[in-house]
């Protein structure tokens, strides 16, 4: 009887847990907000322990771990800084490299912000390019797509958490 019980409840552990997983890929644009509280966390701390490499170091794992759990963004908002869309001869003529710059726009005091990044091949008939080409540097945009990673390496010590780069793969953009 003892493990019929135990069983029942590993099924209703999972059941929440995937539940949770399904609705974090809504709208999770408070995320966003968080990200950035965090990062603030994060250069104080690099602040304090510049003289320190393997703190440094720790903080740097603990803040990659924290952009890779986020995993998805949606409705995520920011500032269009660089967009490119040109031909390349790799490429056939309906393809083009699209390569877009979004810095956050919460906050810009003592540089703790963050920045995504995308360079990618993408048809000139998909909808993504359309609504790319559309779209002009300076723009304030809502964007989704998913974070592949955090871009922490070649940074000025103590300001290991300031104007980086995340990069995304954008699944939506549009303009605010």
């Amino acid at each position: 009887m003892k493990n019929i019980w135990q069983i029942i409840f590993c099924i209703a552990v999972s059941l929440c847990l995937s539940c949770k997983e399904n609705t974090g890929y809504k709208d999770n644009s408070e995320l966003q907000t968080k990200l950035l509280a965090f990062t603030k966390v994060c250069n104080k701390e690099a602040k304090a322990n510049v003289k320190s490499p393997e703190k440094i170091k720790e903080i740097k794992a603990k803040y990659k771990k924290k952009v890779d759990s986020i995993n998805m963004v949606e409705n995520w908002t920011g500032r269009i800084t660089m967009l490119d869309l040109d031909e390349h001869d790799a490429y056939s003529k309906d393809t083009v490299i699209m390569r877009i710059g979004i810095e956050n726009i919460y906050d810009t005091g003592d540089q703790d912000y963050f920045s995504f990044a995308q360079v990618k091949a993408i048809s000139k008939k998909s909808d993504l390019f359309k609504k790319m080409s559309k779209i002009e540097n300076g723009s304030e945009v809502k964007f989704s797509g998913r974070l592949l990673s955090a871009n922490l390496h070649d940074m000025t010590a103590g300001y290991e958490f300031s104007n980086f780069n995340i990069e995304t793969d954008f699944t939506d953009i549009t303009t605010k």
